[in-house]
């Protein structure tokens, strides 16, 4: 894919990149990457568009979501011409050692073979495992490992490129049920478990949530993961408590770390209790349980 894109940056103290990511994702960009700045100069963080934005309607976006003043809110916009930016990221994305994880992609060196491979390329469907959330579930998947929980029957909720379900497989030897809104999404996720050896063990769908059928036929699940955004989250409580084995367990996140609250409370209302919760560079990641 080459065309004409537009980068915008804007360095942000590294406190408030998470809603500085947030506030670009909200704006339609095509990718977001944040990167630390030196020492003590807070976080530079990088979206794509492939439109040209109007620099002061972002930049006021921005302001209202970092709670400063657009006025003095530095955002660099710039034309990248004729790049191919899903090739420049899928370069620059490093494999990463998350717990017990390896993600890598298909350019990187050979796997790390003291953790799991998770070959995952960077793309258009949300989660390479850079981004504090994907790497938070991650690390709560691990948790629960490290304390003997062992799950048969895992639902992936808002999967986007797969990879919370593939690691769950790989991880614990379970099957899984992975759910996307987006098409083009599913059909990514489905060839990201393809490509780790988990297409017999990883189901992925395109569907409504919790409405589409196959939810309800597999169910109850001893696994659920939802990394999407704090509302839906939210408004999804009731319907993940239902298909939620009694102890069975949900890692949920894509939330900032402010929101983490009233998602913690809707799910205490649909029965389930906090087992942990895990803060990361401004985004929370919340291990609930049902009794």
């Amino acid at each position: 894919m080459t065309s004409s894109t537009w980068q915008v940056r804007v360095t942000v103290a590294e406190d408030l990149a998470g809603a500085a990511e947030k506030a670009f994702e909200e704006a339609d960009a095509l990718a977001v990457s944040t990167f630390a700045a030196a020492p003590g100069c807070g976080a530079s963080v990088t979206a794509l568009f492939d439109a040209e934005p109007a620099p002061e309607s972002l930049r006021a976006r921005i302001a209202r979501a970092l709670g400063t003043d657009a006025a003095v809110m530095p955002v660099r916009v710039e034309e990248v011409a004729d790049r191919d930016w899903v090739a420049q990221t899928v370069r620059a994305f490093p494999p990463l050692a998350i717990g017990p994880f390896w993600v890598h992609g298909s350019h990187a060196a050979p796997p790390d073979l003291d953790r799991i491979p998770i070959l995952m390329d960077a793309g258009a469907a949300f989660g390479s495992g850079e981004h504090a959330t994907t790497e938070g579930c991650l690390l709560a998947l691990a948790a629960l490992h490290e304390r003997g929980f062992r799950p048969a029957n895992a639902l992936d909720m808002g999967c986007g490129s797969g990879i919370l379900a593939i690691a769950a497989v790989k991880l614990h030897d379970c099957s899984a049920l992975a759910v996307d809104i987006d098409p083009e999404a599913a059909g990514l996720a489905r060839e990201a478990a393809r490509r780790n050896g988990a297409a017999r063990r990883v189901a992925v769908l395109a569907g409504d949530g919790y409405a589409t059928p196959a939810v309800g036929e597999r169910a109850p699940y001893d696994l659920a993961l939802a990394n999407i955004l704090a509302n839906p989250l939210i408004a999804m409580a009731p319907d993940l408590a239902a298909v939620l084995k009694p102890g069975g367990v949900a890692v949920l996140s894509g939330m900032l770390a402010d929101r983490a609250d009233a998602v913690r409370d809707a799910h205490r209302a649909a029965g389930l209790a906090l087992l942990d919760r895990r803060d990361l560079r401004g985004w929370a990641t919340l291990t609930m349980t049902k009794g």
